[in-house]
């Protein structure tokens, strides 16, 4: 009989994670205290709502046998067309995902190919740099600032030579910043898209969750050289697996062509659900603004403590929506701190975790990433005390 070597497809076997993003530093004692999470509090989801939306569609004979059976594939109708109202273009263009991480990989899927330059903020989300590995794209970073991803640096790598497929940005609230993208560097985004004939990716999941300032147009979806990426997750739920994408008509049949081969649709009954929910009773965006008021308030306890306890040994914006504090350590290094507060039972991700090997900023290396939306005030107020007095303890150790 002959032995046949076990392998993997080389398409996977020779991924490695392409940050350290997840990896908990030390040892955590039993009952810690994360500040590592980006998903929202079960707490603030909708249970009761989204229990009484399903039971109305599985009432509805018609509806229910819609949310049993087979799909179309750009996803349900009635729901395009909520999500197209709201997006300002035309439910032709929009397409139902399996979540935001779905519509990534699909829109680089189909605008990206082996060898492509793929260009992305950092630091950034890290899951978003793990499915762009899978287009065998090359990786170029563009450092962000205080107004996010810094145009100027990257319309400089443009006039140098260099030719991206696709950009990859965060608009509002960006993980891990926080940062919200200047209008005037939307605007210049886009110009310098359709002068050098590169898409950009506009993934913006937190931008519902804005609870101060001014709500900011994302990248202008007239443009041929603008895809949309957002999700249904941060506000209902992220075990639902609804998000959508809007894609220039060129872009469309390609996405349309790669579901055909992968996922076929999205759920029926979730979109039914879903639907219910947003397009006939109108209560996404009061769902919405209840958990945002409550993150308003769990930001201020977090990052109020944090001020009240470490005074000048810390710099942190203060955000205006979004789930993230992204804080930095002006007297320790971000790295040992995080390893320091694990072994103090205080759970958060340093800016290490956020760049490709080597791209870091020394602004993001002394940076450490913490979130607020799972945990109540008070939880919040006594972790941030716990913080600073970890950061007190290491201080004095090195005196």
């Amino acid at each position: 009989m002959t032995n046949h070597t076990l392998q993997l497809a080389d398409r996977v076997r020779g991924l490695t994670a392409p940050t350290t993003f997840g990896r908990v530093l030390g040892v955590p004692p039993e009952g810690s205290v994360a500040l590592t999470s980006g998903s929202p509090d079960v707490g603030l989801l909708p249970a009761d709502e989204i229990a009484d939306a399903t039971a109305a569609v599985i009432a509805d004979p018609v509806r229910r046998a819609r949310a049993l059976d087979y799909a179309a594939r750009p996803g349900s109708l009635e729901l395009r067309e909520w999500i197209a109202a709201r997006e300002g273009v035309d439910p032709s263009r929009v397409f139902i995902t399996n979540g935001a991480l779905h519509a990534i990989s699909v829109s680089l899927q189909s605008t990206v190919n082996p060898g492509d330059v793929l260009v992305v903020e950092s630091p950034l989300y890290p899951l978003a740099l793990s499915v762009a590995q899978l287009t065998g794209a090359v990786v170029e970073t563009v450092p962000t600032d205080a107004h996010g991803l810094d145009v100027d640096a990257l319309e400089a790598k443009l006039s140098a030579g260099l030719r991206p497929a696709a950009v990859y940005v965060v608009p509002d609230f960006q993980n891990p910043s926080g940062a919200v993208l200047a209008p005037e560097r939307r605007v210049r985004l886009v110009e310098l898209a359709e002068r050098y004939g590169f898409v950009v990716v506009s993934d913006n999941p937190y931008a519902t969750l804005r609870w101060a300032g001014e709500d900011i147009p994302d990248l202008d979806p007239a443009s041929d050289r603008v895809i949309h990426a957002n999700t249904f997750s941060k506000v209902l739920g992220p075990g639902l697996r609804v998000g959508w994408l809007v894609l220039p008509e060129w872009a469309y049949p390609g996405a349309v062509d790669i579901r055909a081969r992968t996922d076929q649709h999205p759920s029926s009954l979730i979109q039914e659900i879903v639907a219910e929910i947003a397009a006939r009773r109108g209560r996404f965006d009061e769902i919405a603004r209840r958990a945002t008021a409550e993150y308003a308030v769990r930001a201020e306890a977090l990052i109020g403590g944090l001020r009240d306890g470490l005074g000048d040994a810390i710099d942190v914006a203060t955000p205006e929506g979004g789930l993230f504090a992204w804080v930095r350590l002006n007297r320790v290094g971000a790295d040992e701190f995080a390893e320091h507060l694990a072994g103090r039972g205080i759970l958060v991700n340093p800016g290490s975790q956020f760049s490709p090997a080597g791209t870091a900023t020394a602004d993001t290396l002394a940076r450490i990433r913490l979130t607020f939306a799972r945990h109540d005030a008070d939880t919040l107020r006594q972790a941030a005390r716990s913080i600073s007095e970890a950061h007190h303890d290491l201080e004095a150790a090195r005196r």
